[in-house]
């Protein structure tokens, strides 16, 4: 849909179950933007998370997001600042064990170190920008946004709004402002479809100020080859009665 100056994709909104899925539901998000038969369902938020968690962790890595667009066919690119594997990681081990931190340190390095091998020619390493974001809309591509959710959720008129790592899925844009899908569910006096400046998008996009998080920005335009492994998640009650299903094995890394 383009209205005037701006432009807006027609991405529907999903609503996170949990404080640790918004990647998930960000992805789930834009493929559905894609692919119609895909469901926006507990399970599928599920399902899909489990492809793309940071292990150890439960929050999801940037590089996996990335590589679940990649398997199913789709042209990505993945706009990153990070100069060290480990971004993020010491950031939620902050109240862990001295030993358990290192070998999560260690384990999550090797881990984020194999992911970049295998997409690497996907990646950009270079600090996204506002003006990434509006070049990949007026492409009609889809962009997904690690941000500061203290910027958008006060935006969505919550008082004394945290500061966390998240994801988020920008839809469109309309002058100086950004169409965003916000999953968090916490309770707003607006809803998840919002409204933000430029400005307000350049700070929330500054995670590394706040967390040590590297920026990024994963954009995703259509479909370069055909994948029968696309509609994975569409038969939602199939998966569910299947016995031999496993979707932690669906990347063999």
């Amino acid at each position: 849909m383009r209205a005037g100056k701006g432009i807006r994709l027609r991405i529907p909104l999903y609503k996170q179950t949990t404080d640790f899925t918004c990647g998930a539901c960000a992805t789930l998000m834009v493929w559905r933007y894609f692919d119609k038969k895909v469901k926006l369902s507990k399970r599928n938020e599920f399902l899909t998370w489990s492809d793309m968690m940071a292990l150890p962790f439960k929050f999801s890595s940037p590089f996996r997001i990335a590589m679940f667009f990649l398997k199913k066919g789709f042209e990505t690119k993945l706009m990153t600042s990070e100069t060290s594997s480990d971004s993020g990681a010491r950031f939620v081990c902050q109240r862990v064990d001295r030993a358990e931190r290192r070998l999560f340190l260690r384990f999550f390095k090797a881990h984020n170190d194999l992911l970049k091998k295998r997409i690497g020619s996907s990646i950009l390493h270079r600090k996204p920008t506002v003006a990434d974001i509006r070049s990949a809309l007026t492409a009609r591509n889809p962009v997904i946004v690690l941000v500061d959710s203290y910027y958008t959720m006060k935006d969505r008129g919550m008082h004394n709004a945290p500061h966390a790592p998240h994801w988020v899925v920008v839809t469109g844009y309309d002058g100086g402002k950004f169409h965003v899908n916000d999953s968090i569910r916490e309770e707003c006096r607006r809803p998840g479809k919002l409204m933000m400046t430029d400005h307000a998008i350049r700070k929330a996009m500054d995670t590394y100020r706040r967390f040590g998080w590297a920026s990024a920005l994963i954009v995703i335009a259509k479909k370069v080859n055909a994948n029968p492994r696309s509609n994975r998640f569409s038969n939602c009650e199939r998966l569910a009665n299947d016995p031999t299903h496993s979707p932690k094995t669906t990347f063999t890394l």
